[in-house]
């Protein structure tokens, strides 16, 4: 995806999203695998982080502060880059979450094979690969890694994974904007294999796995960024299980969200990019505190001239994870974004008929993927 001007100001993710449990603890996890790319052609050969500390002055600046004719603060300034890298970024979003940076030169990236949609690694050893069918590979990173490295920005920890998955309902058109896209084309996605996060082995199932799988492109980041999707319904009218049902929401892109909902084959979609008339109104905000803890809430609620929907989930705060992606533009921006795994709510479909509104769905919602982030500049 990363063509023309994306090549030297873009960025491209692929990100899997699936549920595992401890085969030992029984404990149940959210897992996440990315791919991640930035700016290819301004560095193909040679990583280049963001964070990494550049100093400005040159020997003529040392010698000029040697001489009292430059200042201290001027010289310990330091050089501001556009990053260039490839990379894979896995963890967990559940309590005790954490994320595994593993970076690579650009050129070493191979793309859109018969064998793989994406391969990152120079060798055997540290190969990361997605398929059509599949993903697999491994990451590690030592403290002593992120002593030498803090520009990792990422924690010590290992991680591997061996997954087959199918994705099983997909929403389109794109959203395609001239700064960024967005494809949910595996928005209810099943995964079986094994993941080995720190030496204990999880199991993923397909029937548990409740997966998520899309893609992300552009010029920059959705800011601020906002993102709900479960595959793990079940009709508080019927009281079935929703075996073929989802819903993904992701914004905020020209102010509005994009609300896919996907009920038992019947597919109601309201797409940002879209000439449709819609009004959107959401929030992300922190609960009181109860027996359970602290929880963040989402609300979303959109609504035309025939259809009202109205989405609340609530997840703990215990179980939420923040991660860090360097922004295509560099200068030190991060995009922060905060998720977890273990969101529980509700979601309502409501049909107008006149002036009166008719309830086509309601739905418990559990295992949601929840999201809500934003660019940090940097301090000056």
């Amino acid at each position: 995806m990363l063509r023309g001007a994306l090549r030297k100001n873009g960025f491209d993710r692929w990100r899997l999203v699936m549920n595992g449990f401890g085969e030992a603890t029984g404990e149940e996890c959210t897992f996440f695998i990315e791919f991640y790319m930035v700016n290819p052609l301004i560095s193909p050969s040679e990583c280049v982080l963001g964070f990494k500390s550049r100093m400005r002055a040159t020997t003529a600046d040392l010698q000029a502060a040697l001489a009292g004719t430059e200042s201290e603060k001027s010289m310990l300034s330091e050089a501001l880059v556009q990053p260039s890298f490839a990379m894979v970024k896995v963890g967990c979003l559940s309590k005790n979450g954490r994320q595994l940076n593993a970076f690579f030169p650009c050129s070493s990236v191979r793309m859109d094979t018969p064998d793989y949609l994406i391969r990152m690694g120079s060798s055997d050893a540290d190969t990361c690969i997605l398929t059509d069918t599949a993903t697999l590979g491994s990451v590690t990173v030592t403290r002593a890694d992120l002593l030498e490295r803090p520009e990792l920005m990422c924690n010590a920890g290992s991680f591997s994974w061996n997954l087959h998955y199918t994705i099983a309902e997909s929403f389109f058109p794109n959203y395609n904007d001239k700064n960024c896209h967005w494809s949910c084309f595996g928005a209810r996605t099943s995964y079986s294999g094994t993941i080995v996060m720190d030496g204990e082995k999880y199991s993923v199932s397909a029937k548990t796995s409740y997966g998520y799988f899309d893609k992300n492109w552009g010029h920059s980041f959705a800011a601020p960024f906002l993102h709900l999707s479960s595959c793990n319904l079940t009709s508080n009218i019927s009281g079935k299980k929703l075996m073929s049902s989802c819903f993904a929401v992701q914004g905020e892109y020209n102010r509005r969200l994009s609300i896919l909902t996907s009920f038992e084959g019947a597919m109601k979609e309201f797409h940002a990019g879209s000439h449709r008339k819609f009004d959107v109104h959401y929030e992300c905000t922190e609960m009181p505190p109860d027996d359970d803890g602290v929880k963040l809430h989402w609300s979303v609620s959109m609504n035309d001239r025939k259809n009202l929907v109205d989405i609340d989930i609530c997840c703990p705060t215990e179980s939420m994870f923040v991660r860090d992606y360097e922004c295509p533009e560099g200068g030190r921006r991060v995009m922060k974004v905060l998720g977890g795994g273990s969101g529980v709510g509700e979601l309502k479909f409501y049909h107008r008929i006149k002036k009166n509104l008719e309830l086509i769905e309601d739905v418990h919602v559990a295992n949601c993927l929840c999201e809500f982030g934003n660019i940090e500049l940097p301090e000056l």
